[in-house]
């Protein structure tokens, strides 16, 4: 990409070269053709001049000579001739009867009396006849005018020059700068891809701009959004490996032992065997329904989601409606409460981890009910709001407060699959929030969710 980014603004550069060079040629030619239509301008003068010195079919040398004392006053050296050739008049002869002040004047300007290169000539007409030809050409000029062409000239150049300068140089150290700030983030981030290709998932991830994020930041926040979910994925199947092995291991065993004991008559009662292996295999069936919540569950974590604007209360009080059912089936209430404000969240990821919180609590509560508060965070400036679910349940131990978040993790009196609480914390992580738990035993327990300010 270096190269590339190289080789463009190396092209641009030409391109800049290029229109400069064009852009001269124009200047310069545009001036030079203003300066040869002045002198055609100034010819036509003379010509009208010179034709009006002829009356009645003949010339009025006085009127001819102040003719061709113009045209010298002009810059031109000219003569007249008639039809037959005949040399009337030149700017020789009116120079020769020039005023000597005048004279000075002139020389100071022009280099008199001979001008410079071919003459050319015109014809002269007078009522649609034809009366003679007018020859000029041009005197070469000295003094202060033609040093200011050339000056204007010689300006023209060094501008586009040091434009040309400005602007390549520009183009030169902008192609530096881009090819390092656009092209570093995009080596450390193919250097990262390897890394996860090979199997190495780094801890740290790239860290974009907070301010001013351009395409190259956000492709940064969504690389570093994947590379959490594949380390993750990747945490997560091991530990789910693991604990799967784990927890078929011991039915698989139990079922094992019974059968046996059948073939080796240990045991004459086979409707004990039966209700042990049934046991067994429900235990089983709950594994397995346990492993299709969580798979329900990770297709939310690598999922980024959209960020929606909700009214809070009217989400949650929808979600708590769902369940309050299954709650007062329990004998048990379930309250809500909190003010109306809108929150910018991932709707899909709240609804789970409230539903299971609410579910959690329910499962540990035998008297009284759970209550669900929300509102927003004023300590916390990075935090949006929070939404807390509080129980008169059976609490929790002060051992197993650090442990409850543990997938398949369930206490001894529990009858779930230990992973409702697991599910909600790696998805208010993968939001960026914090969840937080305060249970005092035989009292209840409350778990806060705080959620982050999530940035589209």
């Amino acid at each position: 990409m270096r190269t590339k980014l190289f080789l463009a603004f190396i092209f641009i550069i030409f391109l800049a070269l290029l229109s400069n060079i064009v852009f001269e040629r124009l200047i310069i030619g545009d001036f030079n053709d203003f300066l040869r239509g002045t002198e055609e301008d100034h010819i036509y003068w003379v010509m009208a001049s010179v034709e009006g010195s002829y009356k009645d079919k003949t010339w009025d040398k006085e009127l001819l000579s102040k003719s061709l004392h113009w045209s010298l006053m002009l810059g031109l050296e000219s003569y007249v001739e008639d039809n037959s050739g005949n040399k009337i008049l030149s700017s020789t002869d009116v120079f020769s009867e020039m005023n000597p002040n005048m004279l000075k004047r002139m020389k100071s300007l022009l280099k008199l009396p001979s001008g410079v290169g071919e003459f050319t000539w015109y014809p002269l007409y007078v009522k649609g006849e034809e009366i003679g030809k007018l020859y000029v050409r041009p005197l070469e000029r000295s003094g202060l005018i033609p040093l200011r062409q050339e000056t204007f000239r010689k300006r023209g150049r060094e501008f586009l020059i040091i434009s040309f300068l400005i602007a390549g140089g520009g183009a030169l150290i902008l192609s530096v700068l881009f090819t390092i700030f656009l092209s570093n983030p995009l080596r450390r981030l193919t250097v990262s891809a390897e890394k996860i290709a090979e199997g190495d998932f780094p801890a740290q991830t790239l860290v974009p701009h907070k301010k001013f994020k351009d395409e190259i930041d956000k492709l940064t926040e969504t690389f570093n959004y994947m590379a959490e979910a594949l380390r993750r994925e990747d945490t997560l199947r091991k530990h789910l490996t693991s604990n799967i092995a784990h927890e078929l291991r011991t039915p698989l065993t139990i079922i094992k032992a019974n059968l046996e004991a059948i073939e080796d008559g240990i045991i004459s009662d086979p409707r004990a065997v039966i209700e042990n292996v049934r046991a067994e295999i429900e235990r089983l069936v709950s594994l397995v329904e346990g492993i299709e919540d969580i798979t329900r569950a990770e297709a939310s974590f690598f999922k980024k989601g959209v960020i929606e604007e909700i009214n809070l209360k009217e989400f949650i009080e929808s979600v708590a409606g769902d369940m309050r059912k299954i709650i007062e089936e329990k004998g048990l209430y379930l309250k809500t409460e909190g003010p109306s404000i809108a929150v910018k969240t991932y709707p899909e990821k709240l609804h789970i981890i409230l539903k299971n919180l609410i579910l959690n609590a329910g499962k540990f509560t035998d008297s009284g009910g759970i209550a669900v508060n929300w509102g927003k965070c004023r300590i916390d400036e990075d935090m949006d709001f929070y939404i807390s679910v509080e129980d008169t349940g059976k609490g929790i131990s002060e051992d197993n407060l650090s442990r409850v978040f543990e997938r398949f993790y369930k206490d001894a009196d529990s009858g779930g699959k230990g992973l409702g609480l697991a599910i909600v914390k790696e998805l208010v992580e993968v939001m960026g929030g914090k969840v937080r738990i305060e249970s005092v035993p035989d009292k209840g327990s409350r778990f806060t969710v705080i959620s982050h300010i999530p940035h589209s």
